[in-house]
């Protein structure tokens, strides 16, 4: 007969041989609040709680790590069986990852003051004297270099989504390109309500926030996760997510 103390030895040594026994899952986030942020020195934000349920859902260790966008990117390439988000479903992007999601859509608009009723929408090339902001470091504003506006002229660039908000609300420019989350999360922090601004444009609205997976993964990995997310779903806990940081439904 097996004496108490090698028991207990056994005993306590099988939930580590089980978790060792999971697969493993490491994901590599880039900064994009209100979807992922640091807080304290440890990643936060609603896409970094919802892959944690979505990997203890499916039974994987989550091993995550926030980096800046590039260096996210390499850590991904240089890593089996890893994950990297948040991310855009964008057509260039489909044949890249293999993809988890929906998460949220993604929205990016125009924006311009609540007050200000006097500002006529009439695209990127009527500006007519308005100052349109855009955040460094973004697509959007690669893009509105690309047709041709120039920064100091009615291009206002602003190095944070932070800054950008700010500019608005003081009246430093009169129009700003911003996905909408962004927006929201920004004005939260700043405690101003919702109704500050208005939309005066849609720029993009026809894709999601996923995310990506490495192609050689195993589909199998995919599937599990994407059942985790679609659990997590039925639950109400992502709309419990989104409202928690201020997110609308």
């Amino acid at each position: 007969m097996l004496s108490r103390r090698p028991l207990l030895a056994l005993a306590a040594a099988l939930p580590l041989a089980a978790r060792a026994a999971r697969p493993q899952l490491s994901a590599f986030g880039h900064a994009l609040p209100p979807l992922a942020f640091e807080q304290d020195g440890k990643p936060s934000g609603l896409a970094v709680e919802l892959l944690k349920e979505m990997a203890a859902l499916a039974g994987m260790n989550l091993e995550l790590a926030l980096q800046p966008r590039l260096r996210a990117e390499k850590s991904f390439l240089e890593t089996p069986d890893s994950l990297l988000f948040p991310l855009a479903r964008l057509p260039e992007r489909e044949q890249r990852f293999r993809w988890v999601g929906p998460m949220l859509p993604r929205r990016v608009a125009v924006y311009a003051l609540a007050g200000r009723s006097d500002i006529r929408w009439r695209g990127f090339r009527q500006l007519e004297g308005l100052r349109l902001g855009a955040t460094a470091g973004t697509a959007t504003l690669e893009q509105l270099l690309a047709d041709g506006l120039k920064p100091g002229k009615e291009l206002e660039v602003s190095p944070s989504y932070e800054a950008s908000v700010r500019k608005l609300l003081a009246g430093r420019m009169e129009l700003l390109v911003i996905g909408d989350i962004n927006l929201y999360w920004q004005l939260r922090q700043l405690q101003e309500p919702p109704e500050r601004v208005r939309e005066v444009a849609v720029l993009d609205a026809s894709t999601d926030y996923c995310f990506g997976l490495r192609l050689e993964s195993l589909p199998a990995q995919a599937e599990a996760l994407q059942r985790a997310l679609e659990q997590v779903r039925r639950s109400g806990l992502l709309d419990k997510l989104r409202r928690s940081y201020g997110l609308p439904g």
